[in-house]
Formats: structure tokens, sequence, C-alpha cells
């Protein structure tokens, strides 16, 4: 919260790049829109409109009178256009990376700080990628803001239980670190609760239907 708040000191608006279902975002969301005048958040996706994304889109913007929700494709879906991820490659396509998408949000915004929920557990990466901010209490010089940088997946649920907020969305119970992806795990989860979401994610990666081949092809033999 102090980190936090030296950001408040700076600025009545805090930008969030908010994943629409993590327990990170749910977590920082809370604490940003009690302490800032207006949040925006940028949900980034690999797959636009999804049905079980909605509700936490919705959710932000009905609890929080001063939450705003934009939508920008994710830098990830790029690669995977050019490269050919589960698809057809499209080497006209010149992927953006993460700094200049950052880049362009503060430009639009005209806020020279974004948050993430971001976490040290969450992997050695992302470990080693904020041990280098710690002298700076978590704050790039670019801006980037990492307030849950030393919060366990524990404390996470527990200040999300505590406060009331929207269970967070698990695509795999074993997984240090949640999101969408495309991975064998989430199309199965997709095909049997989001029949719609499962139709969406074979419309734009036609090809990832062979891990569910694959995977019933295993099992029959």
């Amino acid at each position: 919260m102090q980190i936090i708040q030296s950001i408040r000191e700076k600025t009545d608006t805090a930008v969030l790049y908010y994943s629409a279902g993590g327990k990170d975002s749910i977590a920082l969301l809370d604490m940003l829109a009690g302490m800032f005048n207006k949040v925006i958040c940028y949900y980034m996706y690999l797959i636009p409109n999804l049905d079980h994304v909605q509700p936490y889109i919705k959710w932000a913007e009905t609890k929080y009178n001063n939450v705003e929700i934009r939508q920008i494709k994710h830098f990830q879906r790029d690669y995977y256009d050019a490269c050919g991820f589960f698809r057809e490659p499209n080497i006209s396509i010149k992927p953006r990376k993460i700094g200049e998408i950052e880049q362009a949000v503060r430009e639009e915004t005209g806020i020279s700080y974004a948050f993430s929920g971001m976490k040290g557990v969450d992997g050695y990466m992302k470990r080693m990628r904020l041990k280098k901010f710690a002298k700076s209490s978590y704050i790039t010089d670019k801006g980037m803001v990492y307030p849950l940088a030393l919060w366990t997946n524990k404390e996470v649920l527990q200040y999300i239980r505590l406060r009331g907020l929207i269970q967070p969305f698990v695509y795999d119970p074993g997984a240090i670190s949640q999101g969408f992806t495309i991975d064998l795990k989430t199309m199965l989860m997709m095909r049997n609760k989001y029949p719609h979401d499962f139709k969406r994610i074979l419309e734009e990666f036609p090809y990832s239907e062979k891990l569910i081949f694959d995977y019933e092809y295993k099992h029959r033999k």
C-alpha cells in the first residue's frame, strides 16, 4: 500500500494491466479502486470476447464506479500469428514487444505509471526480473509498478476472501501461475464447460484441435 500511495501522490488516475480472472489482478484492482479517482484497466486478449472472461470484466465495471475497461490485443498473439502457432503463419505481421505496448498505453492515457500484479513466486524469470527493482520499491525507470512483488499466492487469495471479491478463474489447479493459453487442459475445459469459447479457439487456432485428437487417441489406445 505504501508503493501504491507513492504513485497516488503523483497522479489521481491509475493504469492497471488487468488479466480478467487472475487472482493478482482482482486483488490489485480492489486496492487501486479504493485509492485513485479513476482506474483504467487494460485487458490484453489472445482471443476477444470469450464467454468465460466476460463476468470478470462486468464485475470490475459494476463493483467499482471509477473503473474503465479497455481491451487490446496481447503482444503474444502477434508472435502466434506471425510464427504459425496452431495456425498458418503470417510473415507480414511484425510482432510488437511488451515495451511498445506499454509506451502506446502511456501515450493514450497520458499517465506515466502503470500497475501490474506480477509476483516473484510466479516463476524464476519473474523473480529475477523483480529482484532488479527491489531498491526502487518495485517501480521501474519506465514507470511499471509491482506492488505485489513479495506477496505469496496464499496471501493474495486470503485478501480476496477477506474482501469478499469475485473468485479467480482457475484454468489448471496444479499450475503456479494461471492465465488463458492454448494447451490441452484449457482446451478440454473449454470444450466441456464453455463450448462457444472452444469453437472460437478452433476458429482462431484451427490446428489446436490436434491436442484433443492426440489426447483421445492415446486414451482409446
